[in-house]
């Protein structure tokens, strides 16, 4: 594999975290949220709230990402004043 496809790789691997982000961190803290909900006995009241506070997480971290990645884009397009 040479550089150039080394690299389209990686960029897209790295494109590709952001469904895994919006799939592990609801899950993880809903997990969280579950082993709390037994210990105080608050059946699915913490599970709902840690899931929706990890969506919501992953979901403005992809935001300002993606919002990053295309300010980067339009600096360096051939019509950007230089």
């Amino acid at each position: 594999m040479d550089v150039s496809g080394s690299n389209e790789f990686s960029q897209a691997m790295r494109r590709s975290t952001g469904s895994f982000e919006l799939v592990a961190s609801p899950l993880l803290l809903a997990l969280v949220g579950l082993g709390l909900d037994r210990l105080f006995g608050t059946t699915p009241l913490l599970v709902i709230i840690f899931a929706v506070v990890g969506f919501a997480g992953a979901s403005i971290k992809m935001f300002y990402s993606y919002k990053l990645e295309m300010q980067q884009h339009e600096a360096e397009a051939p019509w950007a004043a230089r």
